[in-house]
């Protein structure tokens, strides 16, 4: 329907990840012009709305998401000039897509969020909000009410000029709109999770977007055939470039059904891609645990996922363990391992960096972990005793990947941290320039220093984890996530995704500290037997002692909009005594 088929990312470029094709394609608003006029009556998207447990399914044609984000561009121009900021306020269905759609046909900057809802705190709309000044507001009638009180915020000193409600605005048929912008022109400002650092906006250009389409376009090639299904938040990179932009770029069936209703009954995703034949989907690793956790095999029953040829995986670090556990709960109903497909990517890359080759099986590899703390890298026997196992999160998509020594920018072949250039990379960060040319500027030459640690074996990327969370304890270097995963399989009482490890100043040295959530209440003494239980774990494969295992209540474990867990956070509320002792 639009653009052009792009054969794998292993047969493009110089073995680098160097794109060697140039970059062809069209982004997702004029692909939807296209196909509205094309085959206007062909449906574009469909949502499935649980708030009845049956699930409501509503469509978009070609012609009304054209025709209706037509009206929100020709609204928004009338409110506001192109370049300046329209907020995202709306929930996860067609409203929300009408509106981004609006942003980018208009040449208005959008800064996609989430409605203000019951179960959602305030505070990271009105940190946002304040730090990108929108002129309008974009919403959906039923959440009018809420958003007027989230804007009464003291907090915003310069509150948004208008309130537009997308559904209420009709048709846009006929409209006349001057040229869509492209190429340096900022498209939207993705705000980054702020796991490890506050949230920032990304300045995420028209050419990165169309870049990004391209290489995701290489890991789902474009036929009749092809189906997506997706649980993933519109408002984060994955969940907006995989659920919205690919598909439209693309002219690709996609499901949708809202995060917090995969969340509540995940069984609600695996019946999707049962019902939709799906052949491709995404989630983190904690969907994947949630879903072998609450689908016992008592109800799986009726569930077929023999259609998938690829799940991706990414946003989080991607752990082995999971990857077996999905595949061992889900092979009687027709799941394959090799569907697997772990990646790596950030927002400030638009999405993708790396991905694992669909339909090959997934590289876990085995290595000295003391090595790796020293910041080399050994590969070991998968049983012996000291191993780390680590997925790989594959080759290169089109752009060039480079290991560099922290703090030197020299190359390493050791652990170090993972840079990245291309056409995906972004343009900084909005109203930050300081930080932009420190994480944007890398070598002097483009380079996107990602802060995360890691490094290439055979082509392939395996991340190791963040710069910033290292923990250092007698000279030697913890990765968090080793010893979260560690925690996590010391027993079946603490929720898998719900682990911390950090490093806290106490007594006047650096000390261990893990806060997790149980899966349930615990009593007193129980609480003491799993200290213990994870206590000797720790000690065993890390060589390290827990000075604190901080028990909290279900929730009380501080995560990111798209509930990545919070370090940083984590850490400063337990020096603050807001966890207790442990």
């Amino acid at each position: 329907m639009c653009g052009v088929r792009i054969r794998p990312w292993w047969l493009v470029g110089d073995g680098m990840g160097r794109d060697v094709t140039g970059l062809r394609g069209l982004g997702p608003g004029a692909a939807v012009a296209r196909a509205a006029e094309q085959r206007p009556d062909g449906v574009a998207m469909t949502f499935v709305d649980y708030g009845s447990d049956g699930g409501v399914r509503s469509a978009l044609t070609c012609r009304e998401l054209a025709d209706r984000s037509a009206a929100v561009a020709a609204c928004l121009l009338r409110a506001t000039r192109p370049g300046e900021r329209a907020a995202i306020l709306c929930g996860h269905d067609g409203d929300y897509v009408v509106a981004f759609l609006g942003c980018l046909r208009a040449g208005v900057i959008g800064v996609p969020l989430f409605a203000p809802e019951p179960y959602r705190p305030f505070d990271r709309l009105v940190n946002v909000i304040a730090d990108c000044t929108p002129e309008v507001v974009l919403t959906s009638g039923r959440h009018l009410d809420a958003v007027g009180r989230l804007l009464a915020s003291p907090a915003l000193v310069a509150p948004p000029r208008e309130v537009v409600a997308v559904d209420r605005l009709g048709s846009g048929g006929g409209v006349g709109l001057p040229p869509a912008p492209a190429g340096d022109a900022v498209a939207y400002l993705q705000y980054t999770s702020g796991s490890t650092r506050a949230p920032a906006g990304v300045r995420v250009r028209h050419r990165n977007v169309v870049a990004a389409v391209a290489q995701l376009g290489a890991w789902l090639p474009g036929d009749e055939s092809s189906r997506l299904v997706s649980w993933l938040p519109f408002f984060h990179d994955m969940g907006l470039m995989f659920s919205v932009m690919l598909p439209l770029s693309r002219g690709v069936a996609v499901t949708c059904l809202a995060p917090l209703a995969f969340v509540k009954q995940p069984r609600r995703w695996l019946e999707l891609l049962t019902a939709e034949r799906a052949t491709h989907t995404m989630s983190p690793n904690f969907g994947l645990d949630l879903c072998v956790d609450r689908v016992g095999p008592q109800r799986r029953a009726g569930i077929d996922l023999s259609g998938l040829r690829a799940l991706g995986n990414g946003a989080e670090p991607v752990r082995h363990r999971t990857l077996v556990r999905f595949t061992e709960a889900f092979a009687a109903c027709g799941f394959r391992h090799e569907a697997h497909c772990p990646g790596y990517g950030l927002a400030e890359a638009t999405l993708v960096v790396t991905a694992h080759e669909p339909g090959r099986p997934v590289r876990v590899g085995a290595f000295d972990r003391q090595e790796l703390c020293a910041g080399r890298v050994r590969p070991v026997g998968v049983a012996d005793a000291g191993a780390r196992l680590i997925v790989s999160s594959g080759r290169p998509v089109r752009q060039q990947v480079r290991i560099v020594r922290p703090g030197t920018g020299a190359a390493t072949d050791a652990v170090g941290e993972i840079w990245v250039r291309g056409a995906n990379v972004c343009g900084g960060y909005w109203g930050q320039p300081q930080r932009s040319a420190e994480t944007f500027g890398g070598g002097g030459a483009g380079w996107l220093r990602t802060g995360d640690l890691g490094f290439l074996l055979d082509g392939r990327l395996y991340v190791t984890g963040r710069l910033r969370d290292l923990i250092v304890i007698d000279g030697r270097n913890h990765c968090p996530a080793d010893i979260e995963a560690t925690v996590e399989e010391a027993g079946p009482w603490l929720r898998r995704g719900r682990v911390v490890a950090f490093g806290s100043e106490i007594d006047d040295a650096e000390r261990l500290v893990v806060v997790a959530e149980p899966v349930s209440r615990v009593s007193a003494a129980d609480a003491e037997v799993i200290r213990a239980r994870v206590r000797a774990q720790v000690s065993r494969h890390h060589d390290v002692g827990v000075h604190a295992l901080v028990l909290l209540r279900a929730g009380g474990l501080p995560v990111t909009s798209s509930g990545k867990p919070r370090r940083r956070e984590c850490r400063i509320r337990f020096e603050r005594g807001e966890f207790g002792g442990g």
